[in-house]
């Protein structure tokens, strides 16, 4: 008997600080495979048009936040759990030594069947805010339940 997901659109997370470190912008480009000068190199960051090294766009898939429990919140465990999708829209650059605060919310829940069954779909998007109030980047993911 397949399992039934508590719903939880409208969820909203306690907001979280992030502050951007330079060698973790340096160490997440490197470990995607993405050598561009402006993740990795100071100097060209200097001359760059940021005035510094800047975070490439999925940076903010690093940001964790560990009071949220969507697994608890859901009703399920990590077992029935795939990584569905991610999105991000990046309106200014992330840069190392500021501080951002991160604001989760869940925007939408569905269920659909595939071909090993139904699946339940969580999707939860994250402000990423500056000091300023200013919205500078926003992710989009979605959790697939096995149901």
């Amino acid at each position: 008997m397949p399992i039934q997901l508590n719903q939880v659109v409208g969820k909203e997370y306690p907001p979280y600080a992030v502050t951007v470190e330079r060698g973790r912008i340096k160490d997440f480009a490197r470990a995607i495979g993405d050598l561009n000068p402006c993740y990795l190199d100071d100097e060209v960051g200097r001359a760059s048009e940021w005035g510094d090294v800047i975070a490439p766009p999925t940076f903010p898939i690093s940001f964790r936040d560990e009071s949220g429990d969507l697994l608890r919140d859901i009703g399920t465990d990590v077992s029935r759990l795939l990584h569905g999708e991610q999105e991000f829209e990046i309106f200014q650059q992330l840069r190392p030594g500021e501080t951002y605060l991160c604001r989760s919310k869940i925007v939408d829940q569905y269920e659909k069947t595939g071909k090993t069954g139904p699946m339940g779909f969580v999707v939860r998007e994250t402000a990423v805010i500056d000091k300023d109030n200013e919205i500078v980047a926003k992710m989009r993911g979605i959790t697939v339940v096995r149901l």
